[in-house]
Formats: structure tokens, sequence, C-alpha cells
């Protein structure tokens, strides 16, 4: 084994170890009652703090001292052979130094490595240390009467404050909701009242724990056993598992401490931290007695061990809506390969910069909208690596995409104390400003960077991408892995990531990509016996990912199948049931944007989209309504000061949740939710903050309008986190550029005005508004079907609302005047004598009153939605 690989699975114990240093509080927290308890009254005396000479506190420890043989079964070795740098338990030498007391010693730290990983802890905390102090004196118990099995953890959405950020925070007791104690699934990601929920007896709540914690141990056995024998590989799988099962466990519970972090956040960026400070120490030659009196009293907490490094891929619009003359042809394809395409760039961007740091997975702590974060030690090499690593990655951009798109790196060095409350949040406007300058520092272009292409077309420009050269087989790679990733994200689950000299990605049921990207090959195999082929490569070292991408059946579905998980996967219509009553919507409506026929398990074109919202006629005589598509684009409200200023108390732990929390809203439930209630939509991208949606024109209506009521609720009903989106209501064969072009506009439009809210047919509406607008719909309908309402009476509405809405018109006022007489004339000429009275006044208080005057330009929408059903 060579250096860098001996150094990588080095680093991979110790964020294994410092992974799990809090594994006892999910173990002792399920009450398992078939444990050896002499052994746990032993390891209750060696690793739990002893206060006042009476008792001892954080029993936890000694449970993860306990437990932790009943996770290491399923793991690369640890008893045996290399387990450096711990010791080997069997090695006939001296043990205290081995993985397991280093990740049950972290309150009562002695050797080096366990004060590395005692020390990640605190800083992942945020804790000064008289706060620490504190905590670690603390008893098990919040400061609403819950004990540590019966509290829930907080949602650190409801305590965002930006208008009057409270300067102490909120108490636990002032928070009204609770994550359910469930694993990791879109439906169980939203929080829900804790009245009513949080278990007030521990027997209910220890039973909850119980059946995650027996979830967790047998999920550790679909873990390919394949994959074991390459620490990197099987840690990122591990690390899914972990998450899964311990995303909603409260990593704190003892008093004055709120329970608002899970137990997988805490733990992860304790692991980042445990690695980074572990290599800087390790290379710098500092491991001795004075290293540990160094941590211990917090002396050298100033020294900028860390590394801070930040990914950005930037020109993601430019790239996904590139325009040829064939990009119609296979629009619905190009979209969804593009979208796939720039997660896959940055999870492999950012798998570049571990490798080339010798990091593992748990180093990189958020990966969402086309950036990530990686913590490293700040050492020369990892420096040196990082900046070739930038050259690399441009280089790689500028030959295939021209400077199309592209992935900004920048490095921040960083101290422990950077990272404790009185400081964190001066480093996180740092780091910001540091991804803001590196938007007008692209490609070095002041450096070495190519002022001009020596490219040539001899086969003329790509017909999907005209920036780019075709070559002899009539279109670019980049192009045609695009087409490829839209076919197959349709058809498979997951992804083998390869180095280059390694083979064997042409077998059966493996689906190759032509470009190299960054190094690496990449392949789609989707059943489940096709990926577990793969040992051998595993073996050696060939494999360095695999990644599964599978949407659930039902939002309820735990999100682990035994891999690696990535939320890189949009949502893809597809065709199910397939007849002629079907075919015939669609028949002398749809052109050819692309070459895929209407099959069972064929991926929709943009042009059935377009049909999807048509209804078949009263007579069963053929279909009735517009063919068109709804593009909807929107993004998250004030996200950056949200970041920087929403919390009172912000630590790194805290960062990490909020954003994971954030993107799953837009990465993992959405693609689900729409599978299983919207499967007619597009998303083309969601993840981070934002989301791009391409659906049928009214279904995407009631989809924009769910989405806000779900995030209401996913962000615990907090009235200053909102988002803002803007639809586009157009036919199917315009350019993809346009209609982003057009999106973008819309959603400015809804960013006016106080933002939160929506603009549809050039309408901006709060979404406080939408359900009045959806009622007004309904009655509207209604009345059409039972007052038999012409086109030329509803078309002259929309004169009356252009009317009502010009103040600074004199004759404003008299709407009203004319609504009522071209009322009373429709019922008169139209309705029997007997109908007349109760007609006229049913219209002037669902159309005058609660429309006209109460909604007015929106009232538009109700209008236009009826008109175009009608076509």
């Amino acid at each position: 084994m060579n250096h860098h690989n001996d150094l990588l699975d080095r680093g991979c114990r110790v964020a294994f170890a410092a992974l799990l240093h809090d594994l006892g509080k999910f173990a002792e927290r399920a009450g398992i009652q078939e444990i050896d308890r002499e052994r746990l009254d032993a390891h209750v005396t060696n690793y739990c703090p002893f206060r006042d000479h009476k008792y001892h506190t954080h029993r936890h420890a000694a449970w993860t001292a306990l437990m932790f043989e009943a996770v290491e079964g399923s793991a690369p070795d640890l008893t045996t052979g290399d387990v450096s740098p711990f010791a080997s338990r069997t090695g006939g030498v001296e043990i205290t130094d081995s993985l397991v007391n280093a990740a049950a010693m972290h309150h009562r730290p002695q050797t080096f490595l366990q004060w590395i990983i005692a020390t990640a802890d605190r800083v992942a905390s945020g804790f000064e240390r008289q706060e620490f102090e504190t905590y670690n004196a603390g008893q098990d118990r919040t400061d609403t009467g819950r004990n540590h099995y019966q509290a829930r953890q907080l949602t650190l959405f409801e305590q965002i404050r930006l208008a009057h950020p409270p300067a102490k925070g909120f108490k636990v007791g002032d928070l009204q909701w609770r994550y359910p104690l469930r694993a990791l699934s879109p439906e169980w990601l939203f929080p829900v009242a804790r009245k009513g929920y949080e278990p007030e007896t521990d027997a209910p709540a220890q039973a909850e724990y119980q059946q995650l914690w027996q979830g967790f141990l047998h999920a550790l056995e679909a873990i390919p056993r394949g994959h074991r024998s390459q620490w990197p590989l099987w840690l990122d799988h591990f690390d899914t598992a972990w998450q899964t099962f311990t995303h909603a466990i409260p990593a704190a519970t003892a008093f004055g401490v709120k329970p608002d972090v899970s137990l997988y956040d805490h733990s992860k960026a304790t692991a980042a931290l445990a690695t980074a400070l572990w290599r800087w120490h390790d290379e710098c030659g500092r491991s001795d007695a004075a290293a540990v009196q160094a941590l211990a009293s917090r002396e050298d907490w100033d020294a900028q061990k860390l590394l801070l490094i930040q990914g950005d891929f930037f020109g993601i619009q430019q790239f996904i809506f590139a325009d040829g003359a064939q990009t119609n042809r296979n629009a619905a394809r190009l979209l969804r390969g593009r979208s796939f395409q720039v997660s896959l760039f940055t999870e492999l961007a950012a798998l570049k910069v571990l490798e080339a740091c010798a990091l593992p997975s748990t180093s990189q702590i958020t990966n969402a909208a086309g950036k990530f974060l990686i913590v490293a030690p700040n050492t020369d090499e990892v420096r040196a690596g990082v900046q070739a690593t930038g050259r690399e990655l441009n280089g790689w951009f500028l030959e295939h995409s021209f400077g199309l798109a592209g992935l900004g790196l920048v490095a921040r060095p960083a101290s422990c104390n950077d990272l404790l409350k009185g400081r964190f949040r001066t480093l996180v406007d740092g780091l910001f400003a540091d991804l803001e300058a590196a938007k007008l520092h692209r490609f070095d272009l002041v450096g070495d960077a190519p002022r001009v292409f020596p490219v040539g077309y001899p086969n003329g420009p790509c017909p999907y991408n005209d920036h780019l050269p075709a070559d002899e087989k009539g279109s670019a790679r980049l192009s045609r892995d695009q087409i490829a990733l839209g076919t197959q994200i349709a058809r498979q689950a997951r992804l083998l990531v390869v180095d280059t000299e390694s083979s064997g990605l042409h077998s059966g049921g493996v689906v190759p990509l032509e470009t190299a990207i960054f190094g690496y090959r990449v392949a789609f195999t989707g059943d489940e016996e096709i990926s577990g082929r793969f040992a051998a490569l595993a073996g050696s070292g060939g494999l360095r990912r695999c990644w599964d991408f599978s949407l659930p059946e039902r939002l309820d579905e735990t999100l682990w199948n035994g891999y690696a998980r990535r939320a890189v996967n949009a949502y893809v219509p597809r065709f199910d049931e397939v007849d002629d009553w079907t075919l015939d919507k669609y028949r002398g409506e749809t052109g050819a944007d692309d070459d895929t026929g209407v099959e069972r398990g064929a991926g929709k074109t943009l042009n059935h989209i377009a049909c999807e919202d048509r209804q078949l006629r009263a007579d069963q005589r053929g279909w009735v309504g517009q063919c068109a598509l709804m593009t909807l684009k929107g993004d998250v409200d004030d996200l950056g000061q949200i970041f920087r200023e929403g919390l009172a108390a912000p630590t790194f732990a805290r960062m990490a949740a909020l954003s994971r929390q954030m993107n799953a809203f837009f990465a993992v439930w959405l693609p689900a939710y729409c599978a299983r209630h919207h499967p007619e939509t597009y998303t083309v991208f969601a993840g981070g903050d934002d989301f791009f949606l391409i659906g049928p024109w009214l279904s995407t209506q009631r989809l924009a309008a769910a989405m806000a009521e779900k995030f209401r609720g996913y962000v615990a009903e907090n009235p200053e986190i909102h988002f803002s989106a803007g639809m586009v209501m157009s036919k199917p064969g315009l350019p993809i550029h346009t209609l982003a072009s057009q999106a973008e506009e819309a959603l400015d439009s809804a960013k006016s005005n106080g933002k939160n809210g929506i603009t549809v047919f050039g309408e901006r509406i709060p979404w406080a508004d939408w359900p009045a607008v959806s009622a007004a719909e309904k009655e509207l309908e209604q009345l059409a079907a039972d007052y038999g309402l012409s086109a030329g009476y509803l078309y002259g509405l929309l004169q009356l609302i252009r009317l009502a809405g010009d103040r600074k018109n004199p004759e404003s006022s008299i709407w009203r005047s004319r609504f009522a007489y071209r009322t009373r004339r429709y019922v008169v000429d139209k309705l029997r004598p007997t109908e007349r009275q109760s007609a006229q006044a049913r219209l002037a208080g669902a159309i005058g009153e609660r429309g006209i005057a109460r909604l007015g330009g929106a009232y538009r929408v109700p209008l236009f939605n009826h008109f175009y059903k009608q076509r």
C-alpha cells in the first residue's frame, strides 16, 4: 500500500471512531436488556465522569464502549492487522489507545488520540470552556422536564428570526415542534407538533428507540461484504446508514443545552474535525504529552490547524439550458441529463478534492445546489493538493465545455476557537465572502488560462450544444453523455465511480459514459446482483464509490438500500399503462421532441407532458383542454441572511444541520412527492434552496401551491422562512433557454413587493392569498356549470379587472355599476325568470365581491384557467 492510501485508511479509522463516539446515546436510550451488566458497570467506572465522589454522569460513554462490537462486526477488520493510528486489541501491546477507547473516552480523555476526538466533539458543539464544564456536569434532562429517553429533537427552523433575533435564543419550553423519531424517509423529514407526540414516560419513548436501533443493526448487514476491504468505500456506505437512523436523534439532552442538533449532524461534524486535527498533528509531529496538554488547556486553540475548502459550481443555468439545432428534439432527455450531470460534476469534484487530500467522505460536511464544504488539515501538502486539483478541474471544464461551466475552489484557514460560538459568525461571513470572490476569479483568466481555444469544427457544431464541436459521430461526447444520462436515470438505480485505469465496466447490465470526468469513469447499474458483482474491483481499490440514487416508491419508505446515497436524481415522468384511450389523448398534438416512443416505462417527452391536463369530453368523444407547459422556478427568500443571522447561537454542527435540512426538502422530499402525487412533472433541478420544474400548465399550479403549504409545515410554520416562485405558460416547442429566462423574470417579479409569493400569468400573488384564488376558481367553475356562462360574458370581466385596478383613472370606481349592468343583462337574456334573482346575487358575490373586489388582478388566474380548460 502506498503512503497516500495508507494515510487515507488511517484517516477513515479516525473518522469512524469520532463518528461513533456517541453511539452509546443511541443504544442506551433503546433500553437494551440483553447485555452484560458487569461489563457495563466496569465501563461506567472507566469512561464516565464521577461527580462529587457520589455518582457517574454521561453514562452513554460506557454504552459506546459496550455496544461498539455490535457495529464493528459489519465493518472492515478492526481487531487484527493494521488498525493504525490506533493500537490493536490483539497485538499484545498496550491497548489504551484502541479505537474503541478513543471513541468512548471523550468525557474523560487522557491520551493524544482520545483528546483529538474530545476536542473535535467540543468544537463541533461550539462549547466555550466554562460552557463545556457546565454541560459535562449536567444531568440528562431538558428544561421541559423530559429526560434523555423522552426528549425529542427540536427544529432549527422554528428558532430562526431575521427581523428581531432574540439575544439569547429560545428556551426549550417555548418551542412547539419536534422531529419524529423515525428512520429517514421523505415523510419523516417533517416536524410534528410537540403536544401529543413527545412521550411523557420512558416505556413508549424507549420503544421508539428500540425499533430504530434494530433497524440500524439490520441495515448494516445490507452493505456488500465485498466492500469491507476498502475503508473509503465502506465508510461512505456506513455514513448513509448512520444518517438514515440517527438524523432525528437529539445529540444532547443535558440541562441547559437545547436538543436541536441531531446525533448524525453532531457526529459527522466531529468526525470531520477529528480527522483534520489528527492529520495536522501527525504531519507536524505534535502528538506527545505537550500536545495533549495544549489540547486539554486550549493553549493552541488559536493555531490555524484547519482548512475549510469550498467548491462552487458556476454557470449552472447556462450549462443546462444551452441550445443547438436539435436541442428541442431531445429536450426532455437533455434537460434531465444535464441537471443530473451538474450534480454528478459537483459530487465528483468533491471526491477529487477528498482524494487529493487523502480524506474520507465524512470530511465533506455539505454538498447541495452545486456547492460543497470540506474540512481538511491546514498543511503545506494539503494546500498544494487543493491548488493542483483546482487547476485540474479548471482544465477539464475548459477542455470539455469551453468555459460555459466551471467550479471555483477556495480554502480558508481556521482555528478551533474560530468555530466556537463567540467567533463562528465572523467565520461564516468570511466563508460567504470567499465564495463571492471566487465567482469573480474564474479559470484564472489573468494567469495561465487560454484566451482563445485552439479548436476547429470540421464536423460542424454539436446539434445539441452549438458551442461544442461535433466529432465523427455527429455530436459532442459530452452531449451524448447527457442524453445517455437522461435515458438511464429513468431506468437505473446506482452509479459506479471507477478510476480510469480499471476495467470491467462493459459487462452486461452496466452502461458506462463516454467521457471520463476528472479522472474517473462513471457507469450506471441497476440490479442488486449486478452492482454487487464488483467485489474484485472494490478489493483492488479501483471502485472508488458506488452511489444509490433511486427514488422511493412510497413517501414513508426508508431511504436505505445498502449503498451510499446521493440525492441527485430528479423525478422523470414515464408512461405506465398505455392503451388506445391514453394514446388518443396525445394523438395529433405531440410533435417529436425526442425519439422516445409511447410505451410502458418510456420517459415522456415535453410534448406528452403538455397534454396531461386535457380532460375527456362529457360525450366521451375526444379530449378538451389546452396543450401547454408551465415552467416553475423558485428559491428560498433571504437564504444568505438566514444562514448568517438567523440563529442566535450558530455552531459548526448547527450550520451543517441547517444546510442538510434545507437541501432535503428540495432534493429528497420534492422528487419523491412528484413521483407520488404529480407524476407528470419534471424536476429539472431541485436542491439547496431552489428548484426548476416543468409540467402541465394547470397541474403545475396545484403543485406550486402544495409545495408552499408543505414548506410552511417543514419550517415549523415560521413566518420568516418562505420561498418565492415564478411560473410561465408556453407551448412545448419553445426553446428551453427561452423558458428559463421567462421563468427567471417571473421569479424576479414574485420577489418584488415583499417576496413570499408567486407570479403566474403576469400577476404577482402573495402565498397568503392563493387559497382565496383557488376557492374563487372552484366557485367560478361551479357558476359556469350552473348558468352556462358564455365566453363573451367571462372575457368581458378582464376589462372590468383592468378598470378596477387602474386607480389613476377617474372612471375606475364605476367598474361595479358596469359589472352589475352586464350581469343583469346576462341573467335576463339567458336564464329563466325564476333563476334570475338568485343568479344575480350569486354572481355578484362570487365574481364581483370575492373575485374582482377581493382579489383584483389575481382574479385573472381563475379566468385564464377556465378559458384554457375549454380549448
